[in-house]
């Protein structure tokens, strides 16, 4: 069995682990932005998400691993928010909860419905990344612009580091970026796909 089989294995074997999985690999994406920018970790967290929603059960529970790998990644890449309420501790600090861990709760909501939305698509093959991408960028797109918007951390600033790759903002927006930098990122997990289920190797 190849490296990534095996990782394939584990992720969909381990029952209500997913949800710890989900987590961690949503907090490790946020290593992406900056100031770390590396973001070649999203080729292996990306893929670990397709890999929990394939062995979703149903849309609901791929909603659920949605939420977690949105609740992992906006905790791991928005604890700053946190720090305004330590300037005056006495006062504010009893805050801080709602901020670092509500704050990432209601924008995992998004996640979880991109998710959601994509498992209504989702098909065996390669077809199943283009839906992820499409359904996870109309997500984000609304937490940008609903309820006066929240754009931050949207997953297209991964590719703001390269230069090169950072001009295409210029020809398809951050939304476009978004959408292909979740479509290239999940590409890998087409690489554990049973070649009997899909019609070219």
């Amino acid at each position: 069995m190849t490296p990534t089989g095996l990782i394939h294995t584990i992720v969909l074997a381990w029952g209500w682990r997913r949800w710890l999985i989900a987590f961690a690999a949503g907090a490790l994406s946020a290593l992406a932005m900056a100031p770390f920018n590396a973001w070649p970790i999203l080729f292996v967290t990306f893929p670990t998400l397709v890999w929990l929603v394939d062995g979703a059960g149903g849309v609901v529970a791929a909603a659920v691993v949605g939420w977690w790998f949105g609740f992992g990644y906006f905790v791991a890449g928005l604890y700053w928010v946190g720090y305004a309420f330590l300037v005056d501790a006495p006062t504010f600090g009893w805050l801080l909860p709602f901020a670092v861990i509500g704050l990432p709760a209601v924008a995992a909501i998004y996640t979880a419905l991109g998710v959601a939305l994509a498992r209504m698509l989702w098909t065996r093959g390669a077809p199943r990344i283009l839906a992820l991408g499409a359904s996870l960028t109309l997500s984000e797109w609304l937490r940008g612009h609903l309820f006066t918007g929240f754009p931050w951390n949207a997953f297209g600033y991964a590719l703001a580091a390269p230069l090169a790759l950072a001009q295409a903002a210029s020809v398809v927006g951050i939304w476009g970026l978004t959408f292909i930098a979740i479509v290239v990122f999940s590409s890998p997990a087409t690489l554990t796909d049973d070649r009997a289920e899909t019609r070219r190797a």
